[in-house]
């Protein structure tokens, strides 16, 4: 009973520790953060932190890999198969928008882009839970539609990333520059509409 209480306490130390540094990292940037510093925020000691990830770089690795997993979550439950093509397509663009904008992943894309020559993992990490799931995903379903005939025989892969890719360009980057704080509702419906219309009337079988 004891050992599982020790146990419990352990978990939430170490969660409480990965939250505080979280939120410090993407406030100030890998650099900017020392372990002194997260101390100070959360108590303890230098050698609990150290205990549980090695070093800072470890904390960092541990932060990478909790941010992934809540960038990933709402990219990875979407079930587009046997819809016609302009929801599939209405489907993922909004979910993939409401990710790639939202402040905290605009935060985490600049942290990791900054340290991406020190820690490529981190980099390779964020870029499989944010893109490359939403590239799957719209990848599994074009070989879908393919074989259903929805759509022009092609290469799925190819497809989903120049989709996907079409609607984050521009938003995405006056975001990350600090030139736009969040897109409006209507901004980010406004490409959504554009990008679904160019592409379908490019994918329509109708066409051959």
């Amino acid at each position: 009973m004891n050992e599982r209480v020790e146990s419990q306490r352990q978990v939430e130390k170490r969660e409480g520790i990965l939250a505080a540094a979280t939120e410090m990292f993407l406030e100030e940037g890998y650099a900017g953060v020392s372990v002194d510093a997260i101390i100070a925020r959360i108590g303890g000691s230098k050698r609990t932190l150290y205990a549980y990830f090695g070093d800072k770089d470890g904390l960092f690795a541990a932060i990478i890999a909790r941010l992934c997993e809540e960038i990933v979550n709402p990219l990875t439950h979407m079930d587009l198969k046997r819809k016609p093509l302009q929801d599939a397509l209405r489907e993922i663009a909004g979910t993939f928008l409401e990710v790639i904008l939202a402040p905290r992943t605009i935060a985490m894309h600049r942290l990791v882009v900054a340290e991406a020559p020190r820690a490529p993992e981190a980099a390779r990490s964020f870029f499989e839970a944010a893109p490359g799931a939403a590239y799957r995903c719209l990848a599994e379903y074009f070989t879908w539609a393919d074989g259903a005939g929805l759509v022009r025989p092609g290469d799925a892969r190819t497809r989903a990333v120049i989709f996907l890719d079409a609607l984050t360009g521009d938003l995405q980057l006056r975001c990350l520059l600090g030139l736009l704080e969040s897109p409006t509702r209507a901004q980010k419906q406004r490409l959504i509409d554009e990008a679904i219309e160019v592409f379908t009337e490019g994918l329509s079988i109708a066409r051959e």
